[in-house]
């Protein structure tokens, strides 16, 4: 069962959407994923440095060149998270706002083998993705 989420399971509309390919027309899609905001502040980092122009609730076309970097930073992130305590992370997430931090901190130690999953099934995700298409399109919701 993947934990990326599907348009017919989102509950808000604090996600990010991942569209494969470009995106020629509106959001909300039935084809793309759908991240939790929450969950996504331990993702963001990986994707800031395999695509710097990211920046939140904006909408990037990200080449399939960078989705390569981008996973290799999640594999990293995924191994850090998972073999260090809460006090080591504060500067590996990446909340809107700072004092988001240790709330979010606290949700990731409950949630740990969810955060583990959530990257696998996003990494299997992007790679049957990246064989039909040059691009995913990521949108900040």
């Amino acid at each position: 069962m993947s934990h990326l989420l599907r348009l017919n399971q989102m509950k808000n509309k604090n996600y990010y959407e991942l569209f494969p390919g470009v995106l020629t027309k509106g959001y909300s899609n039935a084809e793309s994923v759908y991240i939790e905001d929450d969950l996504f502040v331990f993702l963001r980092p990986a994707i800031k440095n395999g695509y710097e122009p990211f920046e939140s609730f904006n909408r990037f076309e990200i080449p399939k060149e960078n989705w390569v970097q981008i996973i290799s930073g999640f594999v990293i992130i995924r191994e850090y998270l998972y073999n260090h305590q809460t006090t080591e992370l504060a500067e590996y997430i990446q909340p809107h706002f700072k004092t988001q931090t240790e709330s979010f901190l606290k949700k990731y130690l409950k949630n740990r083998i969810l955060i583990d999953e959530i990257i696998n099934d996003l990494i299997t995700w992007i790679e049957e993705q990246l064989i039909t298409n040059e691009c995913i399109t990521l949108i900040g919701l």
